[in-house]
């Protein structure tokens, strides 16, 4: 008896692949780093990844109308959308890749858990309680807290690491509440669209257009963290979402931390420090454990 169909193999095989790029987007994102400031760059990765979303919303037939009852979610979820945009770009562009791509995936869910008991009303069990205790142990050992003092924190880049983490969670708790209202595919399109317009606030214009003059390892890896993380990253996680539910489709997210590391030290010759496969494994150890029945 086959233990996995082919249509689930290819969902598979697929998934595997969109985590790998959603890896591959933080040595990326450092080095398109080096090109321009994250001002310019996060409103370009907006146009790239919200059209790259309208295409697979053709393809697959989704209603591009939205929902008056998910223009405030949208709204707001586009503005942190910004401040995780622009605390990624920063984070990679002065820190250290591999770490900022433990500390975002591994930190963001137990945050989000956090904001959604206080949000939602949830209540806390104890299992639940030891996988935050430990998620908070891993992000004290990621930041390496002992040895730096708050110069030490934003000159590493782990402020921004952090704060990437705080307002992605939030960016998830308004996609939360507009779940039932809208399709995922339709949220995450005019996500990006808005997040493109009102970054545009942020952006000198006399420089939005110099990146025309980058050369094609720009283009290789602002594709990669546009239209690979984005666009075929977060349409394969969500049609996994619905094929095979959420709890199947989150336990992919694991490879994202161990991708992300490979692919700095081969990337960027990134040194991998012990602190950041310590504090990665516990923080990897309490989403399981939170995401885990009972």
């Amino acid at each position: 008896m086959k233990l996995i169909n082919n249509n689930n193999l290819k969902i598979y095989v697929l998934m595997v692949f969109a985590m790998l790029i959603w890896g591959a987007s933080w040595p990326s994102g450092k080095i398109v780093g080096q090109y321009s400031s994250p001002n310019v760059i996060m409103v370009w990765r907006f146009i790239l990844a919200s059209s790259t979303i309208a295409l697979f919303m053709l393809l697959f037939k989704i209603n591009f109308k939205i929902l008056k009852s998910s223009l405030t979610n949208i709204i707001f979820a586009s503005i942190c959308l910004i401040a995780y945009n622009y605390n990624y770009l920063k984070g990679t562009q002065i820190g250290m890749a591999s770490l900022g791509g433990v500390i975002v995936p591994t930190l963001s869910p137990i945050i989000t858990y956090l904001i959604t008991i206080k949000v939602f009303n949830q209540i806390i069990n104890k299992k639940d309680l030891f996988g935050i205790s430990m998620g908070i142990l891993g992000g004290i050992i990621l930041i390496r807290i002992w040895e730096i003092n708050v110069l030490e924190l934003i000159s590493s880049g782990n402020i921004y690491f952090i704060l990437a983490a705080i307002s992605w969670s939030i960016v998830t708790v308004f996609s939360q509440k507009s779940s039932k209202d809208i399709h995922p595919l339709n949220f995450s399109f005019w996500l990006y669209v808005l997040a493109f317009f009102f970054s545009l606030i942020f952006a000198p214009f006399d420089l939005l257009f110099n990146v025309l003059d980058n050369d094609i390892t720009f283009w290789v890896h602002l594709l990669i963290i546009s239209v690979g993380a984005i666009g075929f990253g977060t349409t394969i996680f969500f049609i996994t979402t619905m094929r095979l539910g959420s709890k199947k489709s989150t336990s992919f997210m694991y490879l994202v931390p161990t991708s992300a590391i490979g692919l700095s030290v081969i990337l960027l010759n990134e040194n991998l420090a012990w602190s950041t496969i310590l504090g990665g494994a516990l923080a990897v150890s309490a989403v399981y454990l939170i995401n885990r029945e009972k």
